[in-house]
């Protein structure tokens, strides 16, 4: 089922298109800091129920992939701002290619995948930038804050990662369960290395060459641009093998087109995204149903 409109920013109530545009026009309630332009611009970018399998759906929640198109639904436009922001740098990279040559920009490709039970499916792709002479992929990415480098946190005495990631840890020790100190000063231990694209961002761009790959273009190198308000930061991927690309493209179509819903998203890495679904209460609702 299509969107149908929005909740309100000032308010935390549901108002349709017209209405949310008009208010905006307006000057906006107290509260909300939405212009016209922006709404505008938001429903532009949204897909159609019956837009199809894309490598962006199947990167993310299945399950709400699924319920977005039986399920109304409504979006709070301070959530959907950033996703506006992308499509900002969409549309400078396609006049980019206009101008320049050996350049593939906001190309939308599609290809057919057959599932593990055997049926053919399409699935789309549209990849930023391709550098054709140099058989190079980027993909632009906008966030609060550019990467900073990976922070990994070493036990002094046995050599062996205690916790890693993009993030510091912000407390003056860390528990350790790898040597009979028990713990470690987090910053006497801190090992700071080049920033790491994002999972699914390095699962994107390997589905693109993908796609690329099957429409007769090579790539062999890929890069994420990520951008905030203040830099760009470039961060080299390291792409996933041809096949192994295509092993994971068909079991998630596998398990997109299952006839029962994709199950709920369980990962401590994924679950953060269930505090931004449009369609959390139909989800947890068919979840409860099927615990009775």
């Amino acid at each position: 089922m299509p969107h149908i409109g929005f909740v309100c920013d000032a308010t935390e109530l549901p108002v349709d298109i017209p209405e949310c545009l008009a208010c905006a026009r307006r000057g906006a309630l107290s509260g909300c800091h939405q212009t016209a332009p922006v709404i505008a611009g938001i429903v532009r970018g949204l897909r159609p129920a019956d837009f199809g399998l894309t490598v962006t759906t199947l990167i993310g929640c299945l399950r709400k992939a699924r319920l977005m198109q039986t399920e109304p639904y409504w979006l709070k436009p301070a959530e959907s701002y950033w996703s506006y922001r992308g499509q900002l740098m969409h549309g400078v990279a396609a006049q980019y290619a206009e101008e320049a040559d050996q350049i593939i920009a906001e190309q939308r490709l599609s290809i057919e995948i057959e599932t593990l039970t055997g049926a053919l499916i399409e699935v789309s792709g549209q990849p930023d930038l391709v550098l054709l002479d140099q058989k190079h992929l980027i993909d632009f990415k906008t966030t609060k804050s550019v990467p900073t480098g990976w922070r990994a946190y070493v036990c002094p005495e046995t050599d062996q990662v205690i916790s890693e990631g993009p993030y510091a840890l912000r407390r003056k020790f860390v528990e350790c369960p790898h040597c009979t100190l028990g713990q470690h000063e987090v910053k006497a231990i801190e090992v700071i290395s080049a920033p790491r694209a994002k999972v699914q961002h390095v699962l994107q761009v390997s589905l693109y060459r993908l796609l690329l790959q099957r429409h007769g273009y090579a790539v062999e190198t890929a890069e994420i641009i990520y951008m905030d308000m203040d830099t760009q930061r470039r961060v080299p991927v390291d792409l996933l093998p041809l096949e192994e690309a295509e092993r994971y493209l068909r079991e998630r179509v596998t398990l997109a087109v299952q006839t029962d819903l994709p199950p709920v998203l369980t990962a401590p890495d994924e679950i953060w995204e269930c505090g931004y679904c449009a369609v959390r209460a139909a989800c947890e609702a068919r979840s409860a149903g099927a615990a009775v």
